[in-house]
């Protein structure tokens, strides 16, 4: 295993206990090195940060978006020492580069000497190595320099280096959000999402789409999972901190539901053919109506109104549903729009100001109070 023993590190470099490996038509090396041995890599020039396809990581550009996002969520973990980093990729290129791979029949271990060359970020990896070195950066020192990171050396040219990453990076769909996080939840918001389906009888895999972030007009299911979720995460105002409040603000949303389901039965499960004819009639399983309960949910949480009082305000009647497509308040919001198709159709917008719209709507029909009145 790779460790540093001086804090600074210079050439020849020597890696011992190596594996070699058969991958992308060549051989490669698989070691292991600590935190701090990638830290002395870096800080000596003998791991630069370069060479990665990933536009948010071009060289002299500040992290911004996902990718920061997922950077700073790493950092975290490591400094909490219960972060899931993986393999870490680094590219030696045998072009630009002089090394040995050697047996030492002392030890009988193989090891790696680089004579002359630097190891880059050309193949993949460079947010996590980015996240390694904030961790070991950072003031709180609680990150453990000694934990061991399994390493690649690939040791490929500009050309083949770049095919790999891009098949690293391309190859294969990706997980979506419903499926991701109603397997594991990062955070207390996405647990009170997983709680309330899992635990409200009116909910459930049943009636949620769990694979998929959307849902077919033609399918009995009210919504995607994700939807429940980024509007708990987005919009709910409980501030969840220990497992107590996520119980108890878990119970407290099942509760709200069961006293939705008793004025608007439509939020809970239907046959298909009655789910089909809502669709047809009212916005009511709409992504922005979803977004807009609970946010309207969060406000009767925070200023204790009891749900069972304030849903009668949305019981639909012979005359009129407030749900309905053709109500003047959806439009008015911006919520219901033309469909451009033409043919005199409506659709729902579901964008971020749509969304806030949606809540202020629903909470002017409950006489609640919204954060936008603070």
């Amino acid at each position: 295993m790779a460790t540093a023993t001086t804090p600074g590190l210079a050439l020849p470099l020597e890696v011992l206990n190596v594996a070699q490996v058969d991958d992308a038509g060549g051989e490669h090396i698989e070691c292991q090195m600590t935190g701090a041995f990638l830290v002395d890599l870096h800080k000596s020039g003998l791991l630069t940060l370069t060479g990665n396809i990933r536009p948010a990581h071009m060289e002299g550009k500040k992290l911004v978006g996902r990718t920061k996002t997922k950077v700073n969520k790493w950092t975290q973990e490591l400094l909490a020492n219960e972060a899931i980093i993986g393999n870490i990729s680094v590219r030696l290129d045998p072009t630009k580069s002089d090394y040995d791979i050697w047996f030492d029949d002392e030890t009988g271990q193989t090891n790696l000497t680089i004579n002359d060359g630097v190891l880059d970020c050309a193949v993949d990896s460079l947010s996590r190595i980015k996240a390694i070195l904030a961790a070991a950066d950072n003031p709180l020192g609680s990150f453990k320099l000694g934990t061991r990171f399994q390493v690649r050396i690939w040791l490929l040219n500009d050309a083949d280096a770049k095919k790999v990453a891009t098949i690293y990076n391309t190859r294969g769909d990706k997980v979506n959000d419903s499926a991701a996080k109603f397997a594991y939840s990062e955070t207390k918001e996405q647990e009170l999402a997983r709680r309330l389906v899992n635990g409200s009888q009116h909910l459930g895999q049943d009636n949620i789409e769990v694979l998929a972030n959307s849902v077919s007009a033609s399918s009995h299911k009210l919504t995607a999972y994700n939807t429940i979720s980024q509007a708990i995460e987005t919009y709910w105002k409980g501030g969840p901190v220990t497992q107590a409040d996520v119980e108890a603000q878990s119970s407290w949303l099942i509760s709200a539901w069961d006293s939705l389901i008793k004025v608007r039965p439509e939020f809970g499960k239907l046959s298909t053919p009655a789910r089909q004819e809502q669709r047809r009639k009212t916005i009511a399983a709409s992504a922005v109506v979803i977004h807009g309960l609970v946010g309207a949910m969060s406000a009767m949480y925070t200023d204790h109104v009891d749900p069972e009082v304030a849903f009668k305000a949305l019981a639909a009647t012979d005359e009129e549903d407030f749900f309905a497509w053709d109500n003047p308040a959806w439009q008015a919001a911006g919520i219901v729009t033309p469909s451009g198709s033409g043919k005199g159709t409506l659709g729902t917008r579901n964008s971020f100001p749509a969304k806030r719209a949606a809540i202020r709507v629903l909470c002017e029909a409950m006489n609640l109070g919204t954060d936008d009145d603070e």
